[in-house]
């Protein structure tokens, strides 16, 4: 186990690092609006093509960007991991997951931008209603199909073959009146040392996935108290809330986006350099719009996280929660105690130490575990 001191120096490099990008991420957007006008109209009639032209415009956009991003990506993912303890992966491994996301990136990022523009110049005046509807089936459609065609890209996922381990989290599942497609196991070790847990998927395609460093490193009653946590997010329609509070933030960003690329509607002739020339002022919206809505968002995530903090301290107990956050907490090197303004604009799960403070709450003391 690190030592305060340790870990703290930890987070105290990665909010810096996170910080960098929040500032990186406005200031290249900004240069990108000073220049982009210059560069549009000059490109534009070389080009002579609408298409072309924004595609240039935005490869050139999102390119430069990843490759000036690259090294202190590297320093925060790949560096200060090994630094402290926290990863396995090699810089091969390293490089090819970078290469994996810059690849998904392009695909969704050219998708959204055809979407956006297509409506921009053949949608008609309702173009940015369409634009809202299609950015809200867009995230269903994503969220439904992470865990069988994105997930998988990046992380090897099979059904846990544990049958004692099955048989209780199964009665877990039952006792909350739930039926889910499967409990998988995640291969993270060969990436990181930290324990995860998530809740994927709609449908058909909903499962919960504990990842191979937690199963390894876990006993069943830990294991149980992670999963019953997991399950309050499926009760609870956390799934369904979070694509609700991602419409909301859609209709944010689409005003500040019709804001500036209204004027360029349905238009012919050259309007389309202008359109083209107007997209690092989209990008400046969404950056803006997101960082105003992050302390909101957040603050909403953390409250899911304690609702479902507390299914699983009902469900399991005091003594298996505080066994399970604690050793959460070790493996990660979690800050308990981040300052408030880290916690605000980076934190979407509460501090260890007030997830901890839960099972020594009066409601909590006479809590026990389900009989097994």
């Amino acid at each position: 186990m690190a030592d305060q001191q340790a870990i703290k120096e930890y987070h105290r490099r990665k909010n810096l690092v996170r910080c960098g990008g929040i500032l990186f991420g406005l200031v290249y957007a900004a240069i990108w609006c000073w220049i982009a006008p210059g560069w549009a109209n000059r490109l534009g009639p070389a080009i002579g093509y609408r298409w072309g032209m924004l595609f240039v415009v935005a490869g050139a956009i999102f390119l430069l960007q990843e490759v000036l991003w690259l090294p202190l990506s590297f320093y925060s993912g790949y560096l200060l991991e090994h630094r402290y303890e926290l990863s396995n992966e090699t810089r091969r491994g390293w490089l090819i997951r970078q290469g994996k996301e810059l690849l998904v990136s392009l695909v969704l990022g050219g998708i959204v931008l055809a979407g956006l523009y297509g409506l921009l110049w053949y949608g008609g005046p309702w173009w940015w209603a369409w634009t809202w509807i299609g950015w809200v089936g867009l995230s269903v459609g994503l969220t439904q199909l992470f865990p069988v065609l994105i997930l998988p890209i990046f992380y090897k996922s099979v059904p846990i073959d544990d049958e004692g381990l099955i048989e209780r989290l199964k009665r877990l599942a039952e006792g909350a009146g739930l039926r889910i497609a499967g409990v998988f196991r995640l291969d993270l070790s060969s990436e990181t040392k930290k324990p995860n847990a998530m809740l994927a998927g709609l449908g058909a395609t909903r499962r919960v996935l504990l990842s191979d460093t937690l199963l390894e490193a876990f006993d069943p009653a830990e294991i149980e108290t992670v999963f019953a946590h997991e399950l309050g997010h499926h009760v609870r329609g956390h799934v369904w809330k979070g694509i609700a509070m991602s419409a909301v933030g859609a209709t944010a960003v689409i005003a500040g986006v019709a804001w500036r690329l209204g004027p360029y509607a349905g238009r012919e002739n050259t309007a389309w350099v202008h359109a083209t020339a107007a997209l690092p002022q989209v990008i400046l919206v969404v950056e803006v719009v997101g960082l105003v809505l992050r302390p909101i968002v957040n603050a909403i995530l953390r409250a899911f996280e304690m609702q479902c903090d507390r299914d699983a301290l009902k469900a399991t107990g005091p003594d298996a929660y505080r066994s399970a956050f604690r050793k959460l907490a070790d493996m990660s090197l979690a800050d308990p105690e981040p300052s408030r303004w880290v916690e605000v604009l980076f934190y979407d799960h509460p501090p260890v130490s007030r997830r901890l403070a839960l099972a020594d709450e009066p409601a909590s003391a006479g809590a026990s575990p389900p009989a097994t």
